[in-house]
């Protein structure tokens, strides 16, 4: 139930829905230790549900905190891994300062911004640019993963797609692959642009120092899902001149794509594929998927460890970078061949 009225929340309203006291409403919202942990996270999230925004003035002068951070995704359906969703979540869960709750949201449904304590954005499009500024002139505190932002000043700490990809690429090359072809995920994400842009990269060098020409397959869309990396394989396999290599943009959309080649045991030559991020399943594709791994739960932990800092001290602490990039390591496995 959200409350659409225009007049604001107040204790009262989430004691009379939860059928407690204000009293008990109002000691969980403050963090007293006089709460049960099974009432006090019954209470935040009907506060949240309910539409409760904490009185600033009253904050300032109890230092009262509602002990919900905010994680917000660019997009939770449509072009986003749920592999990648799944380990995010897991990892910032695993982390998160005591007697703290998550709640999980979609860069669009943001109207309630002051009831967070603090944000996590996992920024996965320049669009999402709008909503880090917002954030930031609310003087909420917030740390930004996965990409790169241009606002300023906030904590941003973000992975090396370009490098890994590119470093992918010529591994493939080196091994003798010279005909090849890019799955790639959605284009709106800033992850697809780097990671292409390595790929083509490496095409671009391998041309520029060799003699013998690639042939590069134009690339083809897999939507960051396995359904996707399927469709994508097997329309690349019904060509005649068919790749003998395939970078993929995502682990999601290998595993689909593992699933089109075994679907083909007659195959003229051998399709090699690699993957990207290294969730926990690449390891038990058949052949076991080689692929680039994804520092998520270190990148997670700086960020955790960040947002700590911001909720507790307002100064600066030299110990924590204000902007990291994170390397990428090719995890190698059984499906490229070397």
């Amino acid at each position: 139930m959200t409350n659409n009225s225009s007049k604001r929340t107040t204790i009262i309203d989430i004691a009379s829905h939860l059928g407690i006291s204000h009293t008990t409403v109002s000691r969980a919202l403050n963090g007293s230790p006089k709460v049960k942990e099974t009432t006090r996270r019954k209470i935040v999230e009907a506060a949240h549900q309910l539409g409760y925004v904490p009185n600033q003035n009253a904050r300032g002068l109890n230092q009262g905190r509602t002990y919900t951070i905010g994680l917000f995704f660019t997009d939770l359906q449509n072009g986003t891994s749920g592999l990648f969703l799944t380990s995010i979540i897991l990892n910032i869960r695993e982390q998160l300062p005591e007697n703290y709750v998550l709640s999980i949201n979609s860069i669009n449904d943001h109207d309630r911004l002051s009831f967070f304590d603090g944000v996590v954005v996992v920024s996965q499009s320049v669009k999402d640019e709008e909503f880090i500024n917002n954030l930031v002139q609310m003087k909420i505190p917030v740390v930004v993963l996965n990409r790169k932002t241009q606002i300023q000043p906030v904590y941003n700490y973000w992975l090396d797609n370009y490098s890994a990809a590119r470093e992918m690429t010529t591994h493939a090359l080196q091994a003798g692959h010279r005909n090849v072809a890019l799955i790639r995920g959605s284009l709106d994400y800033a992850s697809t642009q780097e990671r292409s842009q390595g790929y083509f990269a490496a095409i671009q060098e391998w041309d520029a120092a060799h003699p013998t020409k690639l042939f590069a397959h134009p690339p083809i869309e897999g939507e960051y899902t396995a359904k996707g990396g399927c469709r994508a394989m097997e329309e690349l396999l019904a060509r005649p001149n068919f790749p003998d290599y395939v970078f993929i943009e995502n682990d999601d959309m290998a595993i689909g794509a593992l699933h089109a080649i075994n679907a083909h045991p007659n195959l003229k030559h051998p399709v090699s594929v690699s993957g990207f991020d290294d969730m926990d399943i690449a390891t038990y594709t058949s052949p076991s998927l080689t692929t680039v791994h994804s520092p998520i739960t270190e990148m997670t932990a700086l960020g955790i460890a960040t947002l700590k800092h911001l909720l507790t001290n307002d100064e600066l602490d030299d110990n924590i970078p204000f902007k990291k990039c994170f390397k990428m390591p090719i995890i190698y496995r059984e499906s490229l061949r070397k």
